[in-house]
């Protein structure tokens, strides 16, 4: 039984991506990971007990980092309260209190603190408005609770003091993207630019915005931008590239193939200066293969995929793609490796393309 294959059918599935130190050795016997967790601990201690809540609250993040499992968040927050006691009106002690009950939350989550961390923030509010670190932890806490509209509310809190926070303005933006308000987010993210047009993430979150829209286009200006402001970010002229590549098909669909051909070859520039910056980017390789399948390089694009498959040997949609060329031009021996190494991997977001293979692999005998 022969399955025939269209290659129209070949899927562009876009994802975009997203230390050990040497031993050293030494005469005197190294201190432990918790003994020094513990000696930055008993410090943060002697800052609260002194007041000096800042620096209590660095020593006590370095005890964690330390040695997670060895953090005195319970004891952190005695101090804190009995700093309280001392000071009752200083809004940073309740900030901090409220940063130690999430900290509980994340370390026992059946037992939630939550509402404990709110009431503490509220409070710090309360005692000085202008608190920004407090309203967008209220915004982020709101966002992960789907409270969406109090969450929006500490947002614009926060921006009300300080209206030049590009990082809020993004974060508020991407809120109304789950709010899925669009318009709303595309003017956040607008605002973003306004305030910094030398932003490369706000730049690169409008271009994002735009692309998920469809807005082609608009898109590439975007990211483009985001590319000339990183130049060595290999990320960034895959995304150019992954955009002209849309654009591409776009042409092609309305039959202005010359059109077509004129991003297919921008959008293959972008991938190869991404490859350039980056020797072992499995995307961008892949990308590089399907620009050349568009173009009816069949063998070109065989050639890129063998390479992707040697800096990736489990890339999903190589596997797939190489697997379903080779079917086509007769190759029944390498499609079916290639096929069934990708049916191995059982990626679920996959499932039509697995279908597919399937039915391939069974007109040549089976996967072994």
């Amino acid at each position: 039984m022969s399955v025939a294959f269209n290659m129209k059918r070949t899927c562009l599935l876009l994802i975009f991506i997203c230390l050990v130190s040497a031993p050293s050795f030494a005469r005197k016997k190294p201190v432990q990971p918790s003994e020094r967790a513990v000696f930055h601990n008993n410090q943060g201690v002697t800052y609260l007990n002194q007041g000096q809540f800042e620096r209590a609250e660095f020593e006590f993040k370095t005890a964690a980092e330390l040695s997670p499992d060895y953090a005195k968040v319970d004891d952190a927050i005695k101090m804190i309260k009995k700093a309280i006691k001392k000071d009752p009106v200083f809004s940073d002690a309740y900030y901090n209190l409220g940063l130690r009950y999430l900290e509980k939350t994340k370390q026992n989550p059946a037992k939630s603190y939550i509402k404990f961390a709110e009431a503490e923030f509220k409070k710090a509010t309360e005692l000085n408005p202008t608190l920004k670190l407090v309203h967008t932890e209220l915004a982020k806490m709101y966002r992960e609770l789907g409270d969406f509209e109090h969450a929006v509310i500490r947002y614009r809190l926060a921006l009300e003091d300080y209206p030049n926070d590009v990082d809020a303005w993004l974060k508020l933006g991407n809120l109304y993207l789950e709010m899925k308000e669009p318009f709303k987010a595309q003017n956040t993210f607008l605002k973003a630019v306004e305030i910094n047009p030398d932003s490369a993430e706000a730049h690169q979150q409008l271009g994002m915005f735009y692309y998920n829209e469809g807005r082609f286009e608009e898109a590439l200006t975007e990211l483009e931008e985001v590319a000339r402001l990183q130049p060595i970010s290999e990320l960034a002229y895959y995304r150019v590239g992954t955009v002209k590549l849309n654009i591409g098909d776009a042409k092609k669909q309305t039959g202005d193939a010359a059109s077509a051909d004129v991003y297919y070859d921008a959008a293959k520039a972008a991938f190869q200066h991404s490859l350039e910056i980056n020797p072992n980017f499995a995307d961008a390789s892949f990308n590089l293969g399907l620009v050349y399948l568009k173009q009816g390089n069949n063998e070109e694009a065989r050639r890129q995929w063998e390479h992707t498959l040697i800096l990736d040997p489990k890339h999903g949609r190589t596997l797939y793609n190489i697997g379903t060329l080779y079917n086509y031009i007769g190759n029944k021996k390498a499609s079916l490796e290639k096929l069934c190494l990708f049916l191995r991997l059982g990626i679920k977001d996959y499932a039509t393309e697995a279908e597919t293979a399937r039915k391939i692999t069974e007109s040549h005998g089976g996967c072994p």
